[in-house]
């Protein structure tokens, strides 16, 4: 039976990289896209990849209850369509933007969309990834995550806000969530995935001119979106990650992510303020 996939941030980027090889490697994809026009768009020029198939769910992860609503949907596809058992989600979807932004919740907008929103997706997915017989969850950090420190009293990067201070941390958080979520739920894998400079679009989307242009500059030095997505799916289905959950994975090999993300104290510590912040918890997984 070909495996069900999940993958956030599905028409642009490493997401749509990521839809086209997982059609390629014979899998149903669910992809989460905001925009209509745009999945429509996708499954158009992907049509003739008739391998596996894909499917969009409409939906956001800007803040708490459109992240829930995201989750229900695609859980509700899954029931539907695939028996309710998902093999591997990837939570690629992320954000960066220029100036000080909250969302309906009143939470810093780039914490909100690369942590909190992986935080409450993945929980609502659970039920259906401990159907699958190898579930694997996936999680897009950054390389930028070792240049970040944890500060307690400006978690969410509410003073002093600085575009590159808010997104660096974010993506220690991801690496954060993987090590504490590998420690409580042992028959799930989790990797955190650093996809190195890849050429994409992120930085141009609701950033300043000066932020564009520095993104727009940089990302002509990186990579291809494939090269680091071909690694991603082998994470994904390969039998050589099966012992590596919890791991810290760049271009296929498992490398020492921030040291600061070893401290079990801190991730637990960031884990219980998530559970505040989202209203959601681990705890009675179906």
């Amino acid at each position: 039976m070909n495996k069900t996939v999940v993958i956030t941030g599905a028409t642009s980027g490493i997401g749509k990289a990521l839809v086209e090889l997982c059609l390629k490697a014979n899998m149903n994809v669910i992809g989460l896209a905001r925009d209509q026009e745009k999945a429509l768009k996708v499954k158009s020029e992907f049509s003739s990849l008739t391998e596996g198939s894909l499917e969009f769910v409409i939906g956001d992860l800007a803040d708490n209850q459109k992240a829930k609503q995201s989750g229900q949907k695609i859980l509700s596809w899954i029931q539907e369509k695939h028996e309710g058992k998902l093999d591997i989600l990837m939570n690629v979807a992320g954000t960066v933007t220029s100036g000080y932004h909250e969302n309906s919740d009143g939470h810093e907008m780039t914490f909100a969309v690369n942590h909190l929103s992986i935080f409450i997706l993945t929980r609502l997915l659970l039920p259906a990834l401990k159907k699958s017989s190898d579930p694997r969850v996936l999680v897009v950090s950054s390389l930028s995550h070792y240049r970040a420190k944890m500060n307690w009293n400006n978690v969410e990067s509410k003073k002093g806000y600085n575009i590159l201070k808010a997104y660096k941390t974010s993506k220690l958080y991801n690496v954060f969530f993987v090590k504490e979520f590998s420690r409580r739920i042992q028959d799930v894998k989790i990797y955190a995935i650093d996809p190195g400079l890849v050429n994409t679009e992120l930085g141009l989307k609701n950033t300043t001119w000066l932020a564009y242009t520095i993104w727009n500059w940089r990302r002509h030095k990186g990579t291809d979106v494939y090269y680091p997505t071909r690694f991603m799916v082998d994470v994904a289905t390969q039998k050589e990650y099966a012992n590596m959950s919890g791991h810290y994975i760049k271009a296929g090999k498992s490398i020492p992510p921030n040291p600061i993300t070893e401290n079990e104290e801190d991730a637990k510590k960031l884990w219980e303020y998530s559970e505040k912040c989202t209203g959601i918890r681990y705890d009675n997984i179906d």
